[in-house]
């Protein structure tokens, strides 16, 4: 007959052991000094920006802001969102809306477009890099849970990795796309977990305020959608479920961004998808005059490189710089005065759809050419940007190409279990790099990527570590195991000796 006692007994040690199980995934365990390790890291990755924000000194640099700092003075005077544009003035949607706002903010302290404004402002991209690391640390945990080694190297890596500390010092938006797209990985990975709608909808919302930052990075939502499918808490559960709750994050982001796309409406009476320019976009990269990027290739840029050699990091900086503005825009080559009076005249939307059909009918008339354009983006976007000032340079290419290899070394490396848990990561890479190669490339583009680079090489440094801890403990064993039996033959033979 069996007690009832013992069976109530054993009930509870049962829901206290599913308890144990459901808290392991919902939270990841952390090992014991983590956040001392994370402290170290932060502060390193915002005093290496701070450093290189005051020694490169990009903040003195005139006609150093392009797009977003017009758009920011248009709005601290009262403006609105505007700027002048393929030949008209007026309200825009040239640039999504986050970074130029905060740029204003920038330029309502420190006043507009002055040495004062854009150092606040590289100072805060600088503090940014500490919390990309917090999202690198988030983002390994969620990868790699329970391997220290692996999570302190991937953030280790972003906090010092040169082109992320590089991209502080400039007022453009890659820094910010960067640390928002790790964020909205992380949480994904969390919600997929943990299963909890709050951690969906928080999801959703990072995509949406990453959607509108940089448009582009909308091709993460491929990695939050993989993310949460495979994430534990669905795992054994009707795939309906998973959907419901990436349909949850989608509708968030839509929500999140639905009052620029009612704002879009309403100043150019059409439906615009944040921003109005992809055709424009799509034109610099594939127009006859270009080279698969919006840089235009000058011999009097080669003249100005030559003088990069030796001195100081300031002056090299300023090198880059006087090289970047010789080297110009595409615009600068195809544009005549006819050609910017005449598309101001049309609306904004519809500028940009003429470019890309002329940048169509450029491709139709050589064929081949798009194709050709398309593999030089690709090894442009993967190795470096031959039509960029500053990716000609030793000092920029080495550091790209050894992170470059790192993550690829990394992936080699990871084992099975470690490669399907990284698969959003790569979804989210292979996407944003597809779409690069097919429309426009820029370095300042593949920073984004620049984390997930880390966090792939630091699971192939986390399996090694894992694999030679696996071949210490065997021949440990081995070890104790063959002393064993040598003390076993002794004492026998000793036995056998006393017995004699």
């Amino acid at each position: 007959m069996v007690d009832f006692g013992e069976s109530l007994g054993r009930g509870q040690e049962q829901d206290a052991r599913q308890r144990r199980r459901e808290a392991r995934i919902i939270e990841p365990r952390r090992v014991p000094g983590d956040r001392g390790a994370a402290a170290i890291l932060v502060a390193l990755a915002v005093a290496a920006r701070a450093v290189a924000v005051l020694v490169l000194a990009s903040h003195q640099t005139p006609r150093s802001t392009y797009e977003h700092g017009e758009i920011a003075a248009n709005l601290v005077a009262g403006r609105g969102f505007s700027m002048e544009f393929l030949g008209a003035f007026g309200p825009t949607s040239q640039q999504a809306p986050v970074y130029p706002f905060l740029v204003a903010g920038a330029y309502a302290i420190g006043g507009v477009e002055t040495p004062r404004a854009l150092l606040i402002l590289e100072l805060g991209q600088a503090l940014l890099g500490g919390v990309l690391v917090l999202g690198v640390l988030a983002l390994a945990r969620e990868l790699f849970p329970g391997r220290r080694l692996a999570q302190v190297v991937a953030a280790g890596v972003v906090a010092l990795h040169p082109t992320l500390v590089y991209a502080a010092t400039h007022v453009q938006v890659a820094s910010l796309a960067a640390t928002l797209m790790v964020w909205t990985l992380a949480m994904a990975y969390q919600a997929g977990r943990s299963g909890r709608p709050r951690d969906t909808i928080a999801t959703g919302g990072l995509l949406g305020v990453l959607v509108l930052t940089d448009p582009i990075l909308a091709l993460a939502a491929l990695g939050v959608a993989l993310a949460i499918r495979g994430g534990p808490a669905f795992a054994a559960r009707p795939r309906a479920r998973a959907l419901v709750h990436a349909g949850l994050a989608a509708g968030v982001a839509l929500l999140v961004t639905s009052p620029w796309l009612v704002r879009n409406a309403l100043v150019h009476h059409e439906f615009v998808a944040i921003k109005s320019t992809f055709g424009y976009a799509f034109w610099q990269g594939n127009c006859a005059l270009s080279e698969g990027t919006d840089k235009v290739v000058r011999p009097s840029v080669d003249r100005i490189l030559d003088q990069a050699s030796g001195g100081s990091l300031a002056g090299l900086n300023q090198t880059l710089w006087r090289a970047r503005h010789e080297a110009g825009c595409i615009d600068d080559v195809a544009f005549t005065r006819a050609d910017r009076a005449w598309l101001g005249t049309l609306a904004e939307p519809e500028r940009s759809r003429v470019l890309f059909r002329r940048a169509w009918a450029d491709l139709a008339a050589r064929p081949g050419r798009y194709l050709d354009l398309s593999l030089r983006r690709l090894r442009y976007f993967i190795l470096f940007d031959e039509t960029n000032p500053k990716t000609r340079l030793i000092v920029y290419r080495a550091p790209h190409l050894a992170l470059t290899l790192f993550g690829v070394l990394g992936l080699v490396l990871t084992p099975a279990s470690v490669f399907r848990r990284l698969a959003p990561t790569l979804a989210t890479a292979a996407a944003i790099a597809v779409f690069h190669a097919l429309t426009i490339v820029s370095a300042r583009f593949h920073i984004p990527l620049e984390p997930l680079l880390a966090l792939w090489g630091a699971a192939g440094v986390g399996s090694l570590r894992s694999a030679s801890l696996l071949i210490a403990k065997r021949r440990w064993r081995d070890l104790a195991h063959h002393h064993a039996r040598w003390a076993q033959q002794r004492l026998e033979t000793t036995s056998k000796a006393s017995g004699s």
